[in-house]
């Protein structure tokens, strides 16, 4: 994932590259370029070089959360970590509780259509501030679970995952 963040600060351009040990070729290296063409659609491309691959990554924000409307984003990228190939399609659902609850969380679930596999996948997760800066993410994609931590400051970002809870990983980014 590129840079986290939903509030549109004013960059245009998203730039992220993540590096995944224990991982099939394909997911190894990561780099994704991001153009912001409104506060709600973001549209890029991924560059998968050890699958020699080079695809389509988009983000559309359909419905902006309200206190009683969770967000409704769709969206594509290259399939699940640790497909060798294919593109995925999905609609994900995610709403902060902060308001509900007090507590800094924020669930999310959706649907993905794998073209490898060939299957509807039902991803979901759970987004926690830590602070400002910090963040920590417990994630399943429909397969595997994967968790992270994040630390954000000015446009960069730090993070550091550990996918299907053990390969360790490290995804760089940059907004401007």
């Amino acid at each position: 994932m590129a840079v986290r963040g939903t509030a549109f600060d004013g960059a245009k351009w998203e730039v992220s590259h993540r590096y995944l040990t224990g991982q099939i070729a394909r997911a190894t290296h990561r780099t994704v370029v991001m153009h912001q063409l409104r506060p709600d659609l973001k549209i890029g491309i991924e560059w998968n070089p050890r699958a020699e691959e080079v695809g389509l990554v988009a983000n559309w924000r359909a419905l902006a959360e309200t206190q009683r409307r969770p967000a409704a984003i769709f969206g594509t990228s290259s399939d699940r970590i640790g497909t060798p190939e294919g593109q995925s399609y999905y609609v994900t659902f995610s709403k902060s509780l902060h308001h509900e609850t007090g507590l800094p969380i924020a669930p999310y679930a959706g649907a993905s259509y794998s073209g490898y596999e060939n299957r509807l996948l039902f991803p979901f997760g759970l987004n926690v501030a830590l602070g400002q800066q910090w963040s920590a993410m417990f994630m399943n994609d429909g397969v595997h679970s994967h968790v992270s931590a994040t630390y954000a400051w000015s446009r960069y970002a730090v993070t550091v995952l550990a996918v299907e809870r053990r390969d360790v990983g490290i995804t760089l980014g940059a907004r401007f």
